[in-house]
């Protein structure tokens, strides 16, 4: 019997085999392919202004997509391309559509504080390449770039790199160089707070809303709902949350010494004396369930108030706590801030414009009252010592703003118009300034 070769049907079958596969890549085109779409700049080109302020015009950007199909179908992403300033209402990397405005969408710049030639970026891309709203699966359609150009301010200028401070936003430092700011995030700045820039590795970075170092230089953050971490190089955290049973809303937060004290809405207060390896909850009494503003003075006494405006201080380490009584002169309804000074005695500030000094042994004390009736509460906080002064922030006042000892108990003019709700003073005396829309320096 003759065996007949099967070669013929062989490469038949891979003829056919070839050609299926040639018609399926065919049939599923990588997408992007095709007609693309492209970008037009109506205006906000090569504008100048100033460090940390918007241009004057907005950049007005037009998606013009291909025949057949509509601008709805794609979007922008815009990206610094050379400058620290941002893009206001746009996180970075976020997609931006403009699907009720035929395509057009309209940018606000502001300027960044670190280069005098600015530039922006801007990347169009088709719908069906985004995912996630902050990564693309394929390269952009077209792509523009928008040049400005930016200066130094003339006085009161706003620090970039850190957005809009938050409400209860502090600023720390060790070594009076870096300084470090927790205000939703973690940013630091080595020219006095002109520019900032994200400290990378912290956890629950976004979360961060206190920033305090021992007398080692190690830093400890907290944060808003995963407790506290510390760092010996901030670069290399641990967490330290062992015994603490809910971490959420801290109202306290105290590093002293040896000693650390937090505590939470819900718990607390806590205090470890072995850099957090286990955190002992103390009780207190005098129906308190919250509590703030905790101080250790040089004399080993803590002092701290209460959900019920008690001035509390306990004088064996946290074991008992007895009551300050404070009459209405020195205690204004509702404390705000509570500090320890130079001189030992306890400065409180309250409401109805109103500071106290305490002395520890007596728990008597006198008191300054700055009270213009306007229907406001008119606290007073942001007490801090400096080169012998002492000085306070009031608040919702007919005249706000930073007062002085040594300034005859009066106003700091400081030429600036905006309101000021929190400052910091940098070593050579100097203020940073926070408002409502921003972190302000004085060039």
């Amino acid at each position: 019997m003759t065996l007949r070769s099967n070669k013929p049907l062989y490469f038949l079958i891979l003829l056919l085999t070839w050609l299926q596969l040639a018609c399926k890549k065919e049939n599923h085109a990588p997408a992007g392919a095709g007609p693309k779409g492209h970008l037009t700049l109506i205006t906000g080109n090569n504008q100048s202004g100033t460090y940390g302020q918007d241009l004057a015009d907005s950049l007005v950007v037009k998606i013009v997509a291909p025949s057949g199909s509509s601008s709805s179908k794609y979007s922008i992403q815009v990206n610094m391309a050379q400058g620290n300033g941002l893009i206001e209402g746009i996180v970075p990397n976020e997609f931006l559509s403009a699907t009720l405005n035929n395509g057009v969408i309209t940018l606000k710049w502001r300027l960044g504080c670190d280069n005098p030639a600015q530039k922006v970026r801007v990347y169009l891309y088709a719908d069906s390449l985004i995912y996630n709203n902050n990564a693309a699966s394929g390269v952009p359609d077209d792509s523009l770039t928008i040049n400005a150009s930016g200066s130094k301010p003339s006085g009161w200028g706003r620090s970039c790199g850190c957005g809009t401070p938050a409400y209860n936003a502090k600023i720390s430092s060790f070594d009076h160089h870096t300084l470090y700011l927790a205000s939703n995030g973690l940013y630091s700045s080595v020219d006095g707070g002109t520019n900032w820039y994200a400290v990378k590795g912290v956890p629950y970075w976004s979360s961060v809303t206190d920033v305090q170092f021992n007398d080692k230089g190690w830093m400890y953050v907290l944060t808003a709902n995963n407790g506290i971490y510390f760092s010996q190089d901030i670069k290399t955290w641990q967490a330290i949350n062992n015994g603490i049973l809910d971490m959420r809303t801290p109202t306290a937060f105290t590093v002293a010494g040896n000693l650390m004290f937090v505590s939470f809405y819900f718990d607390g207060p806590y205090m470890t004396s072995n850099n957090g390896a286990f955190w002992q909850k103390f009780l207190v009494g005098y129906g308190s369930q919250r509590c703030y503003l905790i101080r250790r003075h040089p004399n080993g006494n803590i002092y701290m108030f209460n959900d019920w405006n008690d001035l509390l201080v306990s004088k064996d380490t946290a074991k008992t706590w007895q009551l300050i009584p404070l009459n209405g002169q020195l205690l204004n309804y509702s404390a705000y801030d509570l500090e320890i000074g130079p001189d030992g005695n306890l400065y409180l500030g309250s409401d109805a414009a109103t500071l106290a000094i305490i002395s520890p042994l007596t728990g008597q004390g006198t008191f300054r009252s700055f009270y213009q009736y306007n229907a406001s509460t008119q606290p007073t906080n942001n007490i801090n010592f400096y080169n012998g002064d002492v000085y306070f922030l009031l608040n919702a006042n007919p005249q706000p703003g930073i007062y002085s000892v040594n300034n005859n108990w009066s106003i700091l003019n400081l030429g600036f118009t905006k309101t000021i709700t929190s400052y910091y003073i940098r070593q050579d005396g100097s203020f940073l300034l926070y408002s409502y829309d921003g972190l302000y320096y004085r060039n």
